[in-house]
């Protein structure tokens, strides 16, 4: 068509480069998936949870649940002692050692870097409580939105990766992570967001997802911190 295709998100305009013409329909997901971010994050009540429901909690991590038109939306929020921009780029650069120290994740890879700031992913999960593992590949952006690092991913259909038997290809509305600043030691520590709403398809009753995905998203949380409490908060300031 000729026609330069862009997204403007977060205060952030980029252009889909000729050469990735083909990830159109992931990059343009990436966009839609950031807006629907900064929506969420954006809405009065996010912080404070007022609408949202307390799901389950374990020290230092709560997990609050609200229902909304694509399904039931998990929230959930820690310290944790690394900074806003280290743990995000935690997620952007080093994915594929997730399952090393994340027992939920079986792998995960970066298929395509779009432009600087939106990429294509792939992850399979572990079997977690009754969930069993599930594929997942999705678009994802990553923004600095006044002080807080966002990185969101949702699903998309990409041609080179058919869904295959060997797989249940879940579809994940919105995976979304910000870190802000702890304004106790912004350097060193931030306080971490983690969102996720999905469709795990297959032979699944939603009212029984909906009893352990809570309790899948604390312990994907607790793997986050403890990762990075104990192993990356030494690697990345030796000197603390």
């Amino acid at each position: 068509s000729g026609m330069v295709k862009s997204i403007n998100v977060g205060g952030k305009e980029e252009q889909l480069p000729p050469e990735n013409a083909l990830y159109e329909e992931a990059f343009t997901t990436a966009g839609d998936v950031m807006k629907h971010s900064l929506e969420l994050l954006n809405a009065p009540d996010f912080d404070s949870k007022a609408s949202w429901k307390l799901d389950c909690q374990s020290e230092g991590i709560t997990v609050h649940y609200k229902d909304l038109p694509d399904g039931r939306y998990f929230a959930g929020r820690c310290k944790v002692g690394i900074s806003a921009k280290d743990l995000v780029y935690q997620f952007w650069d080093h994915l594929d050692t997730d399952h090393e120290w994340n027992d939920n994740i079986k792998s995960a890879q970066k298929l395509h870097r779009i432009t600087d700031h939106t990429d294509v992913v792939t992850y399979n999960s572990n079997d977690v409580l009754i969930i069993k593992s599930r594929e997942f590949v999705a678009a994802r952006c990553l923004r600095q939105v006044n002080n807080a690092w966002i990185l969101s991913g949702r699903s998309v259909n990409l041609k080179e990766l058919p869904e295959t038997k060997a797989a249940v290809r879940a579809y994940l509305h919105i995976g979304l992570g910000r870190s802000i600043p702890d304004p106790e030691d912004p350097e060193h520590s931030c306080i971490y967001d983690y969102v996720v709403c999905m469709d795990l398809k297959g032979m699944m009753f939603k009212s029984a997802v909906n009893q352990v995905m809570g309790r899948a998203t604390l312990k994907d949380i607790e793997n986050v911190r403890n990762h990075c409490n104990n192993v990356l908060r030494k690697q990345l300031y030796p000197n603390l």
